[in-house]
């Protein structure tokens, strides 16, 4: 690799940093995991810099392979819970709220997750998402319908059983 690809990489990095961390915090609901997991799908953009930067949308790509990373992160993490119990952590100074949504996020199927975390969590497009995607606008749309029922149902439900019970006197 020389200098200019060098050099364009690093602007690449960069520029695609924080949008990819975003994507990893929600889809994950971890700090670390999702620096871990960004900082992965962006070594593998490296190894591979040659042959992305053809690509009509290098951090697209590289969205995708993070993407996949974070599935592959729950399935792993469901596995383990299967086998014991564990409340995952909280960070202290992430709010929440973001917890919540990341875990009212890994009940939707991986693509509708995507699509609301690409149009909601990245502000793209419905025809920026569906391109992404590659799906008609159309089932863009649904999905997103729906994911957003899915993720408001369960968080109104993690939030009402935080409640402290109600006394009687």
């Amino acid at each position: 690799m020389d200098r200019r690809d060098e050099v364009a990489f690093d602007a690449f990095y960069s520029a695609s940093w924080g949008r990819l961390f975003s994507q990893a915090y929600v889809l994950t609901g971890d700090r670390e995991t999702a620096q871990d997991l960004t900082q992965e799908a962006l070594l593998r953009a490296w190894r591979r810099w040659d042959r992305i930067t053809g690509y009509e949308d290098p951090e697209g790509w590289t969205r995708r392979v993070l993407h996949n990373l974070c599935i592959e992160s729950w399935r792993r993490s469901r596995t383990r819970s299967a086998h014991r119990a564990v409340e995952a952590p909280t960070t202290p100074d992430i709010p929440v709220h973001h917890h919540q949504l990341a875990q009212a996020m890994r009940d939707l199927p991986g693509e509708q997750a995507r699509a609301l975390l690409l149009h909601d969590g990245l502000g793209m497009t419905v025809r920026e998402t569906a391109d992404e995607l590659a799906v008609p606008e159309g089932t863009v749309r649904s999905w997103l319908s729906r994911s957003r029922k899915v993720v408001a149902a369960r968080i109104t439900q993690s939030e009402q059983s935080e409640q402290p019970p109600v006394r009687r006197s």
